[in-house]
């Protein structure tokens, strides 16, 4: 037959080479002819022909690799058992495949398909040695049906779609092969599809670089997925009666989009390096199950580990680091469980856990972050045990809201505050130590409810253990070493019960016991303490038993309004002691002070003199807050709001008033936690030398957190004509503060209209966050005299009818200039009439200075040179 040799051992070869006497001009041609079982051997060129393979044939470049190049109009097909070495298969550049496999087991070995895709369907199976797949327009690989893949040391490159797409109940398998350059994804899985990737590469990719959905499953070891346009792997759904996902040994790193993300899948992610994603690290969303072992996940462009909705995380052993959004972040009715884990390094808190979320944490290791090392908000449910933090800014755990948290074998070294517990929940913290607190060591917030239990406090920056206003906090067994405030420090309202408490080496009061605090101290031991071992303010009636007062200067310092009880206490070795007596219980009455209603306080800024442009506007912006808060209640999305204002006007008008009013108004609305007022000028912000003012600045906007700061002649911070003036470090400062706390704080700054406006022009983003002016007008004679009025009222005097008259003359003949001192110079002026007055009756007999003599103010009173 023409076009056919015999080998030596009778194996048939049937020859293709153009031109060539006795051989077949076409591949077509020697197909046909050729037996099952027989050798095709193809010279090379090029072949403009759609080959059909449908016997069990060998098909090879007689030169090697790359000399054949099939060049196919509709695609060329393998219906049966063949072998396929060295050809180049070239589709019509279509959506239509180069090549389609459609049934028989299949071998194509150092095969290059261009132009179009590569297709596997039905029962066929395909094995790919070293083979080449480039330039397909919208799949380089696609396997459907029940067939079955087998990928070693190949490429598939530079596809206009998807890289490799696994579909129906197909299988593949990838060993050693380059997934790179493609507008899609690299490697899909849909369907039932299923694929095990092993020491391969899956790189800049389009969208994700390996994309599950269905009820897929994917194996995946030793491998690199990098340089993605989307996600590294994103799990949309996976087989619930299978194991999902499963990836050890590999890398994920680049991804533009999340480094992993999982939606209803099941995943697990073993002695795997998530790294330098462009969104966060990991994200579980929905009821996805994600669990890692010996991982590591880091550069992170924002949060490092997201679980959100109802997904399920567990981490073992894995590290979380360098992360510009928060290391690990749960919300929503997510649970996690993490042991041994360590976050460092991450730009908002290391582990922040809110809403409904549950966490159980062993063994965690945080370090440095510039806010909290765990923040639990919302009513989230923690339970942490024998786990570190290092270097938080804010605090090394902070608890607020109505979260559940049992917590214990903590270690809290150099944070900012060791452990701020705001919870209105149950609270439990115990066999733990915080040492070198930038502040106080231990915080119970106002109204939380705590129980704090064998805790060791040491070299606290300032107080050892505070409890804020109205909490109901219980200490046991505590010890407080070498605070740089007071040891015990129990703020208005709250009742603590504390026994067993050991203070030492203290810089103020081992005990501070607020106005109007109280609770039970029992067998508490107080040595070594700067100021009087144990202070008690007005009205305060706290109860102490059993305790023991030693080895330091005072032992107790008191108002004269306190209402302290002691039984058994045991002082000795103290220089100076004030010998505490016991007050009965009789003798104490109750505490009736209570808070100014939002009424109440709207009555009193209604009722100021004057300012009545100043009253509308705060008034308007009440009822703003008002709506606000409906409009969230309601769930609704709240307008813009910016609360921070200017105070502009000369002194005197009542800035620090309306300040401390607009303060207590938010407070009773929720929109600040305490509606506090810390007031503060240049000198407070301000340091002395470099790298000394930031501290200062944080320092007065910390302890203005929850209420007003209120910044006095804030023009002052920008000095005109002097731009290295520590002035400006101190607007940045408080702008970038400003931005971080946003719902947390309102600053007013004050001072002269015309200042204030160059204040607000010395910085481009001042403008942005102080949007509202309010001018406060100088008051006019009539209302200054009203002031004098209401000043002589409250400390019982009158003013005669030509008093008053005179009054309104002697404000009337004075400048208005800079220094006019308005409500100041008219609450001065009354003192001044106070002691003329004193001096103009101290002559007269007793008997003609009756009561309505001692009383009335007369026109003499008034300081004669300015009438």
């Amino acid at each position: 037959m023409s076009g056919v040799t015999n080998s030596p051992a009778s194996v048939r070869t049937v020859r293709v080479a153009p031109g060539e006497r006795k051989a077949f001009s076409t591949i077509g041609a020697a197909l046909r002819a050729a037996a099952p079982g027989e050798t095709v051997s193809v010279a090379p060129g090029v072949y403009a022909e759609d080959l059909v393979i449908e016997r069990a044939v060998t098909v090879t470049a007689a030169k090697g690799p790359g000399t054949v190049r099939v060049v196919a109009r509709a695609g060329s097909e393998v219906r049966a058992r063949a072998t396929v070495r060295g050809l180049v298969f070239e589709g019509p550049g279509e959506a239509v495949a180069a090549l389609r496999i459609s049934s028989g087991a299949v071998e194509l070995e150092r095969c290059e398909v261009q132009a179009g895709r590569l297709e596997v369907e039905g029962t066929a199976t395909l094995r790919l040695l070293a083979c080449r797949i480039t330039d397909a327009p919208v799949v380089g690989v696609y396997l459907g049906g029940r067939s079955a893949g087998t990928f070693e040391d190949c490429v598939i490159a530079g596809v206009e779609g998807t890289g490799v797409v696994v579909g129906d109940a197909a299988r593949l398998t990838l060993q050693g092969t380059q997934i790179r350059a493609t507008a899609g994804s690299g490697l899909r899985l849909r369907g039932g599809g299923a694929a095990e990737v092993r020491d391969s590469e899956i790189s800049v990719t389009g969208r994700s670089g390996v994309l599950v959905e269905g009820t897929s499953s994917l194996v995946v070891s030793g491998t690199r997925i990098e340089r993605c346009g989307g996600e590294g792997l994103r799990v949309l759904a996976t087989d619930a009666r299978g194991e999902g996902v499963v990836v050890t040994d590999s890398v994920v790193e680049k991804a533009s989009g999340e480094g992993v993300l999982v939606v209803d899948g099941t995943v697990r992610l073993e002695r795997c390096r998530i790294s330098g994603a462009g969104r966060s690290g990991l994200v579980v969303l929905r009821g996805s199950s994600l669990t890692l072992t010996s991982c590591i996940v880091e550069k992170i462009t924002d949060t490092g580990v997201v679980v959100r909705d109802s997904a399920q995380l567990t981490v073992t052993g894995s590290t979380v680091r360098e992360v510009t959004g928060n290391g690990v972040y749960l919300s929503d009715t997510s649970h996690t469980r993490l042991e041994d884990v360590r976050v460092d390094d991450s730009r908002f808190s290391a582990v922040y856990v809110g809403d409904g979320a549950r966490v159980e944490a062993d063994g965690v290791r945080i370090a440095r972050t510039p806010e909290h090392g765990m923040h639990l908000a919302g009513r989230a449910t923690a339970r942490v045990r024998d786990s570190r933090v290092r270097e938080a800014g804010l605090s090394g755990i902070r608890v607020e809201d109505d979260v559940v948290l049992e917590a214990s074998g903590l270690d809290i070294d150099r944070c900012g505050v060791g452990a701020a517990l705001a919870s209105r929940e149950k609270v439990t913290l115990e066999a733990s130590t915080v040492v070198e607190s930038g502040r106080s060591a231990l915080q119970v917030g106002p109204g939380a409810v705590a129980t704090v239990r064998d805790v060791r406090v040491r070299r606290a920056g300032t107080a050892g253990i505070v409890l804020e206003q109205d909490c109901r906090a219980t200490l046991e067994e505590c010890r407080i070493e070498g605070a740089g405030g007071s040891g015990l420090v129990v703020g208005r309202g709250a009742r603590p019960v504390v026994t067993g408490l050991r203070v030492w080496d203290i810089a103020k009061n081992g005990i501070f016991v607020s106005d109007g605090a109280g609770g039970t101290f029992e067998d508490c031991d107080l040595s070594a303490c700067g100021f009087p071992a144990v202070h008690v303010g007005a009205e305060a009636d706290p109860v102490f038993r059993a305790g023991h007062i030693h080895d330091t200067e005072v032992d107790l310092s008191q108002d004269e309004n306190a209402r302290p009880r002691f039984s058994d206490l045991r002082v000795r070795s103290v220089e100076r002691p004030s010998g505490p007596e016991p007050v009965s219980s009789e003798s104490v009455p109750e505490d009736d002070e209570s808070t100014p209603s939002l009424d109440e306080l709207r009555g009193q800024l209604s009722g100021l003199i004057g300012l009545e442009q100043v009253k509308a506007d705060v008034s308007a912006l009440v009822k703003l807050m008002q709506m606000v808060r409906r409009r969230q209640e309601a769930g609704l999305a709240a307008p813009p709001l910016n609360r921070h204002l200017v105070f502009a006007g000369n002194p005197g008008t009542g800035k620090t008033t309306v300040a401390r009013l607009y303060g207590g108004l938010l407070a009773r609305l929720g929109v600040l936690e305490k509606g506090h007022l810390v007031e503060a000028d240049r000198g407070a912000l301000v340091g002395s030398y470099v790298g000394h003012t930031a501290p200062k600045t944080e320092a007065i906007f910390r302890k203005a957190l929850g209420g007003v700061l209120f910044l006095d002649e804030a023009y002052s911070l920008a000095p005109p004509g002097q731009p290295n003036d520590f002035g400006h470090e101190a607007i940045v400062t408080l702008m970038k503060l400003m931005e971080d706390h946003r719902d947390e704080i309102v600053v007013i700054v004050a001072g002269y209209s015309s200042e204030m406006a160059r204040f607000l022009a010395s910085n481009p983003g001042l403008g942005s966050r102080f949007s509202r002016t309010l001018e406060f007008v100088d008051y006019s004679s009539e209302e200054l005299t009203r002031i004098v009025e209401l000043q002589a009222a409250h400390h019982e005097y009158r003013l005669a009818a030509s008093t008053r008259d005179a009054l309104v003359t002697y404000f009337g003949s004075l400048p208005r200039n800079a220094g006019f001192g308005n409500g100041r110079l008219a609450r001065q002026l009354f003192q001044t009439l106070t002691e003329r007055q004193a001096a103009r009756l101290a002559d007269l007999d007793p008997d003609q200075t009756g009561t309505d003599v001692l009383q009335l103010v007369e026109p003499a009173d008034i300081p004669p040179h300015s009438i």
